[in-house]
């Protein structure tokens, strides 16, 4: 679990006991209605979750998810009905409280056992899949390919939510409603949604309340920000919004009772009445700054890591005047916040404005991480062609938590699993064995010492690898299926396209496009380790199968010279034709097997995304040595970039190998740069110029951190004089020292410029 920033955590879990109570009560008088019982779930949960205003909010909403409750994925509590066993277990050994009290936590903790829905999904799975994924504890447990249980990255259409405001949806709804033909399930559906409604109308006027009474203890400057807080929050309850705070005050709130934790194109929704607050004189600037960083502030709070994305720029926009306008005024609330999150994001274009790009150089340079750069100019056209949607579609492309790319309130595409291509070749190379786990797994082949060419290895792997992207394909439709039955997803359902037409929530056939999407992890090394293969073993025969095989089992202990004619083997991330041909190659094969499986399984797309987070270094953990060199245990190279022991000879080099795997015949590929201080100091045109090369060139997308090498090793050394300093890990970004010291390590010896 996630310790959420707030500042008087609960002391017990007397929540999730009445929660509990609440699920099983209607769990007999709904047993026939999911949506009536989610609804019900829902009151359970809230206010009872909410935290108080605090001193210097201007905005109203914290919540703190506990060890057992009702969410979307972990970083919202949980997938579905979700326990954490442990903490529960925990509160059971070392908390406080009556005979009762405990009664009660044993009860939960035996009732959630079979009831939760990680548990479900597993359960149910055919067993061909539970072969193939042996389970969902990828971090603990060796495995080749795993499956991510959550519904993560739901955009929701809070353009929307602002234009109409929660009377019009309630107008909707309530005109389907009244529609004839409609099946029972239908109508449950459709009433369920008005309820949500009321009860996020409900908080709203809860946080009111507490705002008004706020005031009444206030003075000057502070009870005027109160009070215009409680006018805004009254207003959300009546009308559409009609101002800034009120249209970001709603959203939000509309966040926390989804829960949803990706906000989406923000200059879109809020940029015009951000422009005519500000041309109106309703706010000045000042005022302005103040509602988006505690907006941003908020988000933070949320303490969840790889989501929490706000993007601005682009094409596609309905309005890019206003919605520059907004551009600007959000990244200097990004650059003054300093914050983890939100994932702040800039979507940029050939006519995206000079003083635009000029605000984000300014922003990365200083250190924040922040904003991402995704390049409309090549991404655009090549979600066009890859998923087969006309221009205007694909110009609403919008990136989940770590980079992948779906449709905005239009497409679901969770990365519902996760591909081990370095444990896969580990696997190959002894034939279907996989010496860590101790098991055999997959299909058995010619171990690499029967082998005699590379050819044939090589079509062995591919082999390997192909068995667990046809399983990940099935679970993701499998997953989607099963949750449709259980779970409605109520809040977001209201606010993607298709699902109040057809009065059908997400995942029981309302959303327009489902899709999927599978996170490869090790793909550098696998492809580095199959290059030393080819050269060592098959042509230059400087080394044995055997020898080779025997020094990795040995982990290198008595083989020095066998692990430098690894680590010395062509390496990709140098300019090096012959290992980034390799690379190429596989990511060719990984990019056109996932992408065949759409139409066997039944989604509208299923596709890679290789966006290392920190994945790089814990599936990495279950991985023994391989043949470029790495040792047993060690980290991934982080996503798309060189592995750490690879000199680049240079940004240039690195960029030239950057560039040739494809960039758009997936659904993202993480670009990781990392510039010192120095340099940006004595050679800041000449970095421009050559992040602007490589995007001319077909770059897509850049995530840039600027820091001193040796800041980092002194936040190694004394953390508690570095806590600000801010790191991208691969998919996220993590103040440097809360990170643990094997990704710290992995951070620290990438390469830097």
């Amino acid at each position: 679990m996630n310790h959420y920033k707030v500042k008087n955590p609960r002391r017990n879990l007397e929540v999730e006991i009445a929660f509990t109570k609440a699920y099983r009560k209607a769990r007999k008088k709904y047993a026939s209605n999911k949506y009536q019982l989610e609804v019900e779930c829902m009151k359970a949960q809230y206010p009872a979750l909410l935290h108080p205003i605090e001193e210097t909010d201007v905005l109203a909403g914290r919540h703190e998810f506990g060890p057992v409750g009702f969410g979307i994925q972990h970083q919202t509590g949980g997938f579905g009905f979700y326990i954490h066993e442990d903490e529960v277990v925990h509160e059971l050994e070392h908390g406080t409280g009556s005979l009762k009290y405990r009664e009660d936590l044993n009860e939960m903790l035996v009732f959630w056992k079979n009831e939760n829905t990680d548990r479900f999904v597993m359960k149910n799975m055919p067993k061909h899949l539970q072969e193939a994924l042996l389970s969902d504890a990828w971090e603990k447990v060796p495995m080749p390919a795993g499956p991510i249980l959550r519904m993560a990255g739901c955009y929701l259409d809070f353009d929307k939510l602002v234009q109409i405001g929660l009377p019009g949806l309630e107008k909707e709804v309530e005109e389907r409603l009244e529609e004839d033909g409609l099946a029972e399930s239908q109508v449950q559906f459709l009433t369920a949604s008005l309820d949500m409604l009321k009860l996020l109308k409900d908080i709203l006027a809860y946080y009111e309340k507490q705002a008004r009474e706020l005031a009444e203890g206030a003075e000057g400057s502070r009870k005027k920000e109160l009070l215009r807080l409680a006018d805004a929050l009254s207003q959300n309850q009546v009308a559409k919004p009609a101002s800034y705070l009120e249209a970001v005050q709603l959203v939000w709130m509309y966040c926390l009772l989804g829960p949803i934790i990706d906000i989406g194109r923000c200059d879109v929704f809020f940029g015009d009445l951000y422009c005519h607050d500000i041309d109106n004189r309703v706010i000045n600037e000042g005022e302005a700054l103040q509602i988006t960083m505690n907006f941003f502030r908020l988000i933070d709070h949320l303490d969840c890591e790889t989501d929490g994305r706000v993007i601005v720029g682009g094409y596609g926009r309905r309005n890019p005047e206003t919605g520059d306008r907004y551009s600007l005024h959000a990244i200097e609330a990004c650059r003054r916040t300093r914050t983890v999150l939100p994932q702040f994001t800039l979507r940029f274009h050939k006519n995206t404005p000079k003083e635009v790009m000029q605000a984000a150089i300014r922003c990365i340079e200083e250190g924040t991480t922040y904003p991402l750069l995704y390049n409309d100019d090549v991404i655009v056209p090549g979600v066009e062609k890859t998923y087969g949607v006309s221009r205007e579609l694909a110009e609403h492309y919008i990136m989940l938590g770590c980079g992948e790319y779906e449709f905005e309130h239009y497409s679901v595409a969770t990365p519902s699993g996760s591909l081990n291509a370095g444990k896969i070749l580990e696997i190959a190379m002894n034939g279907g064995h996989d010496p860590v786990g101790g098991w055999q797994i997959g299909p058995q082949t010619p171990k690499l010492t029967e082998c005699k060419s590379f050819e044939e290895f090589y079509g062995y792997y591919l082999r390997h690898s192909r068995h667990y992207i046809e399983a990940e394909a099935e679970f993701e439709a499998y997953e989607y299926e099963i949750t449709g039955t259980r779970h409605p997803f109520i809040m977001p359902s209201l606010l993607y396209d298709g699902c109040v037409a057809k009065a059908k929530a997400l995942f029981e056939g309302g959303c327009e496009y489902l899709a999927g999407t599978l996170e490869y992890y090790g793909t550098v090394d696998a492809a580095d380790g199959l290059c030393a293969i080819r050269k060592l073993v098959f042509e230059d025969k400087s080394m044995s199968a055997q020898t080779m095989m025997d020094a990795l089992a040995d982990n290198f202990t008595d083989y020095p010279r066998e692990r430098k004619l690894m680590l010395d083997a062509p390496k990709y991330g140098a300019d090096n034709s012959e290992a980034d041909e390799m690379l190429v190659k596989l990511t060719d094969f990984f990019n056109q097997t996932t992408a065949e499986q759409a139409e066997r399984v039944g989604l509208k797309s299923y596709l890679p995304v290789y966006i290392n987070n920190a994945q790089n270094t814990t599936l990495a953990k279950w991985v023994g040595a391989l043949p470029n060199g790495r040792k047993a245990g060690c980290a991934y190279a982080n996503a798309n970039n060189p592995e750490s022991v690879v000199d680049t000879k240079g940004l240039t080099p690195m960029i030239n190998s950057l560039l040739k795997p494809s960039h758009t015949d997936h659904a993202g590929m993480v670009q990781n740069f990392r510039f010192t201080k120095e340099l940006l100091q004595s050679s800041k045109d000449k970095v421009i110029a050559a992040m602007k090369s490589y995007f001319d060139r077909g770059g897509s997308q850049a995530m840039i951190t600027v820091v001193g090498k040796e800041d980092l090793k002194k936040a190694m050394e004394t953390p508690e004089e570095y806590g600000d300093l801010i790191v991208r890990v691969g998919g996220f970004s993590a103040k440097f020292v809360t990170l643990e010291k094997d990704v710290q390590k992995e951070i620290y010896e990438r390469a830097s410029f």
